[in-house]
């Protein structure tokens, strides 16, 4: 599957953050614009530095000294907060590192500390989280999640058509991470709630309605200083709270209990209230990004009957496909770092106190890096290279389990469902006006049954 190639867009005028309604139907075309003007660009609304080049993506990555990650999925709605740049200093000089640590130890809680934090603590908070999908837990689980996959497919194996987002992609993911946390059937429902708001907030499919401005006042708001690290926590966090509480008094062999009672690299036992972002991070991490990787692949293979068949015959090239899947149409499409000191990469100056967005779509479809990249190819050799899932210290600690899961999940399907395609009467493209994430907000298909 290759796109139509056409001319490129106009990239000054392109709102890369302000959800226009070109760059969400296909936002590639505005990635290879940036690219084309050169390797590290300033687009001109907000004064982002737009990085689109696989091995720039993978330097600033490494650069921890130089980026922090303090900014991560916000971009630039943290810019008002965060420490600006001393004016008339020349640049090699500026260097905000001091009054980015201040700033944070205002404020300790408001942003997502695991994937905000720099080193040395996100060092001890990723070491927790490195310990729960391990390659043996991974073989563990493995027997529980095919027969959750299978148990919701038969639900609608044998209709014939299905709205696959809400029928499988956005629920096998939810409740997969659901049970391997322990928590109780009764208060599922209620917590994939909390957990949907939380992401929506700020964030709206509607472009007309979607200015940002709660996601604006949302940061401004946590991020005030003085703010009591407890007024920040959600109502979700503070329930992961409760839970490792109870973990942590009486253990039990899941996942909140691996975090409630993990100790850091050098041996002590963190407090709870350390830990909650981590099992709430995990937890939503679970849930939306595999959601969009399923429903992308679904898209993807919904258009080519050829590769279904290949598939059903040969399952073991399932993962090749997953890992071609995450390359050209990648879920999440990019984090950010800021600027903590004047700093030069590719040639770039970058001023200390810049947003930088790491866009990893773009870089996964670097045509230095990956031949003919615009090209869906599920035998692409060179595929699992990408960065679908970051690169460095940020690297998603969960890739494992989200591989195993679209693994899982399309054996099974494609052992129930044949002939898929997208039932284009019903088929109403639409995504959410977000520029981190990507994937459709329903897919209607129509299938042939088929007997496992």
């Amino acid at each position: 599957m290759t796109p139509a190639a056409g001319p490129l867009p106009d990239f000054d005028n392109a709102r890369l953050f302000d959800a226009d309604p070109q760059v969400l139907a296909d936002p590639h075309p505005f990635y290879e614009a940036a690219r084309e003007r050169g390797p590290i660009v300033r687009e001109p609304h907000y004064g982002v530095f737009v990085v689109t080049r696989y091995p720039d993506i993978l330097e600033i990555s490494q650069r921890t000294d130089d980026f922090s990650a303090a900014v991560s999925a916000y971009g630039p709605w943290a810019v008002d907060v965060l420490p600006r740049r001393p004016e008339g200093c020349p640049f090699g000089e500026a260097d905000v590192s001091d009054e980015l640590e201040a700033w944070r130890g205002e404020t300790p809680f408001g942003f997502i500390p695991v994937l905000t934090a720099d080193p040395p603590r996100h060092t001890d908070l990723r070491s927790v989280a490195n310990r729960l999908f391990t390659a043996s837990r991974q073989q563990e689980i493995e027997p529980r999640l095919r027969e959750m996959a299978e148990e919701m497919a038969d639900e609608f194996a044998e209709d014939g058509e299905v709205e696959f987002v809400s029928r499988f992609s956005s629920l096998y993911p939810f409740f997969v991470i659901t049970e391997l946390f322990g928590i109780p059937r009764e208060e599922q429902d209620r917590l994939r709630e909390q957990f949907r708001q939380r992401s929506a907030a700020g964030v709206t499919s509607r472009p007309e309605q979607s200015d940002n401005t709660a996601m604006r006042d949302r940061i401004r708001n946590e991020r005030a200083p003085g703010t009591d690290p407890a007024d920040s926590l959600t109502p979700n966090d503070r329930q992961f709270l409760d839970y490792m509480r109870d973990r942590r008094a009486h253990p039990q062999s899941d996942i909140l209990t691996q975090i409630a009672t993990a100790r850091f690299r050098d041996g002590t036992l963190p407090e709870l209230e350390e830990l909650v972002e981590v099992s709430s991070v995990v937890y939503g991490a679970g849930n939306g990004t595999t959601t969009d990787l399923l429903t992308n692949a679904m898209e993807l293979l919904a258009r080519e009957p050829d590769l279904q068949a290949h598939l059903r015959d040969e399952p073991g090239e399932i993962p090749a496909f997953i890992d071609e899947v995450l390359r050209f149409a990648s879920p999440v499409q990019g984090l950010f770092r800021y600027a903590k000191r004047d700093a030069v990469v590719d040639g770039v100056q970058i001023p200390a106190g810049s947003v930088v967005w790491l866009v990893y779509a773009a870089a996964n479809r670097d045509p230095e890096r990956f031949e003919e990249p615009a090209t869906f190819d599920p035998l692409r050799e060179n595929a699992r290279h990408s960065v679908a899932f970051g690169h460095g210290p940020h690297f998603c600690p969960g890739q494992p389990l989200a591989r195993l899961e679209g693994r899982l999940a399309f054996e099974t399907l494609l052992a129930r469902m044949g002939d898929i395609r997208i039932d284009e009467a019903e088929f109403e493209p639409r995504w959410p006006a977000w520029y981190v994430v990507r994937g459709l907000e329903s897919l209607p298909l129509t299938f042939t049954p088929r007997s496992p």
